[in-house]
């Protein structure tokens, strides 16, 4: 006798087996467990970086009574916490003077020399030094911070006509 196959039937029965396969091959069996610890860490050491722009007092009248004055910015850009100073030389062609407090000078050749100053307050009264106690001090935020470096020009000073300058280290130390 012929067996009558349903087509429904047949269906039914691949589908089943095909989901059985999927289900007996996906199925994992474990034997057990075991766990571990794995550490990260990194250090991170402070670093800074320092840029400035030029000072530019423009045009000086020595017969003038009143001092000229600029200003000038400074950023640095410090990792977080860092504890910084940020000190100034006194120039390339310093006067004679204290290391707190150096009498700088811009020059436009051999002994022509006209004096001025830096100071790290507006008011124009704390030089602004290359030692711990006339530099400046800051603390790192990891973002950029602008300090201020105030500039001043005695009045009535008798020099010569002609282009003076003079070029300032600027350090950060941390």
């Amino acid at each position: 006798m012929k067996a009558k196959f349903n087509q429904s039937t047949l269906k039914l029965a691949i589908i089943s087996s095909m989901a059985l396969g999927s289900a007996a091959l996906s199925v994992y069996t474990y034997a057990g467990t075991a766990t571990s610890t794995m550490n990260a860490s990194v250090s991170v050491a402070h670093s800074c970086s320092i840029d400035s722009n030029p000072m530019a007092f423009g045009t000086y009248d020595g017969n003038a009574s009143n001092a000229i004055e600029a200003i000038a910015t400074i950023v640095s850009t410090c990792t977080s916490g860092a504890a910084t100073l940020i000190t100034m030389s006194a120039g390339a062609s310093p006067g004679s003077g204290l290391a707190e407090a150096p009498v700088r000078r811009m020059t436009a050749g051999a002994g022509e020399y006209l004096v001025y100053q830096v100071y790290s307050d507006v008011a124009r009264s704390t030089v602004w030094g290359n030692t711990a106690p006339t530099g400046v001090a800051l603390t790192g935020t990891g973002v950029s911070q602008t300090l201020t470096a105030y500039g001043s020009v005695p009045p009535a000073q008798l020099v010569a006509q002609g282009v003076y300058s003079d070029q300032l280290s600027i350090t950060i130390t941390y």
